[in-house]
């Protein structure tokens, strides 16, 4: 459930606008009517999750770059990608 408070009502409910955030409530903060801010409880995944997305994302962007020049060339250090194009 969303709802929507002044900017002044959640500074003096602070504590009060959190606790309901914490139960699963999200709450729009608004200046002047104006939404500005979110607030929202925030989502925990387990490490097993966060494996999985990261899998995924990987997944996607190897698809994506598959006609792609690989990068960096295989050997190549940090450093020397780092200072490929420094004078010394």
């Amino acid at each position: 459930m969303k709802s929507t408070i002044g900017l002044a009502q959640a500074k003096a409910r602070l504590s009060e606008v959190i606790d309901r955030v914490l139960s699963g409530e999200t709450i729009l903060i608004a200046r002047n009517g104006e939404p500005v801010a979110e607030l929202r409880p925030v989502r925990r995944m387990s490490p097993e999750e966060t494996v999985k997305r990261i899998r995924a994302i990987a997944k996607r962007v190897a698809k994506r770059n598959k006609d792609k020049e690989a990068w960096p060339e295989a050997g190549r250090t940090m450093r020397e990608l780092a200072h490929e194009r420094h004078r010394f």
